[in-house]
């Protein structure tokens, strides 16, 4: 089924003959619309001065309009640093365990397969997307075997998101288009963000424009004082002197010799500082700095010159970041994706999408605080079986210790 695309409608056996689904689509029957006019985003050299006339267009009351904002955010997106950055989350948003529970906690395993498909990691990637882009909309496509065989991104230069509506044209006033937020279309979208949102990506274009700016000069500067500047003298109103002299500068590379008159001179004009570069390399460091920051939290686990003790804490704070992101996820999966997939019939009601939260312990820091509890504990010989696979038989008797004590090793055994 393709709302904003080609075709409105499905089998009768499918989706449309589910109850509660819109009755605006007739059953079974393919409505032809083209609601989008899809045409290239293209590319333009892009500055500060175009990202501040983007941003006032954006946020305009009257007819606000992202597009030449998207176009900047085509541009800034090629930053290696900037994609890094916005990979990192992915990859550890999208490699997280989650599943699907009852209402008594219980994971409901039927269910939780359902998710682990290709239409759900697009949702998990467009989800992450729309941190960094603002708000996004996804188009549901028909249903096969209680999946969704197609989840697509209505073009985001289309959507005025302000006023509920998808303009056929990139520059169309916001006053003609459709309106989403009404059936049959709200069926079939799901939207992703604060519709006022601009995404991080607004924050951060200024930073990746300034730059590219430093690493255009900076190529320049490479260009004229990077290798020393050949000067060779000769008699230049004599041609055949003339000729030779710059044959033998155009010529000179690596191993290069020269046979030279008693007349001519070869210099090598170098410059007298060496630190130039310096500026050019701790700025485009700061502003690299400065995106880490923005969307990591921190710099220690991106940049370099990071200490042992710090990592730790730059560390933490990278979690702290993700685990915010996948609570975001986890209630607007719960709050709008599990309700459509109920309402298509493809799970049963009361369900929750949860997050595996449970963090794995290395087996040495398990084995060492198992070895501190048995000072004070008898723990059973099959658990020591299972997590370590030695073969242990119980024999072991619980100390006698006073109980400050054994508080104390409980509270060590929370705060792991």
């Amino acid at each position: 089924m393709k709302i904003f695309g080609i075709e409105i409608g499905n089998k009768p056996s499918e989706v449309a003959s589910v109850e509660n689904v819109s009755k605006f689509v007739p059953n079974g029957q393919k409505i032809k619309q083209k609601v989008v006019i899809e045409r290239e985003l293209t590319r333009s050299a892009q500055n500060v001065a175009k990202w501040r006339n983007a941003t006032i267009t954006a946020e305009s009351v009257i007819n606000p309009n992202r597009t030449e904002l998207l176009r900047i955010y085509k541009d800034v997106v090629l930053d290696a640093h900037l994609s890094s950055l916005i990979n990192t989350i992915k990859l550890k948003v999208t490699s997280g365990e989650f599943y699907l529970c009852n209402q008594d906690g219980t994971e409901n395993e039927d269910a939780s397969l359902l998710l682990n498909s290709e239409w759900f990691t697009f949702y998990l990637e467009t989800f992450v997307d729309s941190l960094f882009y603002g708000h996004s909309l996804i188009q549901l496509g028909g249903i096969k075997n209680d999946k969704f065989i197609d989840f697509e991104l209505i073009p985001r230069e289309h959507v005025r998101p302000e006023f509920g509506m998808v303009t056929p044209d990139q520059w169309t006033y916001a006053n003609n288009g459709t309106y989403y937020r009404e059936a049959p279309y709200s069926d079939w979208l799901i939207e992703i963000g604060n519709k006022f949102d601009l995404g991080l990506l607004h924050k951060a274009s200024p930073l990746v424009l300034w730059k590219k700016g430093v690493l255009g000069a900076w190529s320049h500067f490479a260009e004229l004082f990077g290798m020393p500047m050949r000067v060779g003298k000769t008699d230049i109103l004599n041609p055949d002197s003339k000729k030779n002299m710059e044959n033998m500068l155009a010529n000179m590379g690596s191993a290069s010799y020269v046979v030279l008159n008693s007349d001519d001179v070869i210099e090598l004009v170098q410059r007298s500082n060496t630190d130039s570069f310096q500026v050019f390399d701790e700025f485009i460091n700061r502003l690299n700095s400065e995106m880490s920051k923005l969307i990591l939290g921190q710099t220690g686990t991106t940049d370099e010159k990071s200490f042992v003790g710090s990592a730790q804490v730059h560390s933490d704070i990278l979690a702290t970041y993700i685990t915010a992101i996948k609570s975001k996820i986890e209630n607007h999966v719960t709050a709008i994706i599990v309700p459509k997939m109920e309402m298509f019939g493809m799970l049963p009601k009361g369900l929750k999408f949860k997050w595996d939260n449970d963090e794995s312990v290395d087996i040495k820091t398990k084995f060492d605080f198992t070895k501190e509890l048995l000072k004070y504990y008898k723990i059973p010989a099959e658990w020591i079986n299972e997590e370590f696979s030695i073969p242990v038989e119980d024999g072991v008797e619980t100390a006698s210790v006073d109980n400050s004590v054994i508080k104390e090793v409980e509270n060590l055994y929370k705060g792991l």
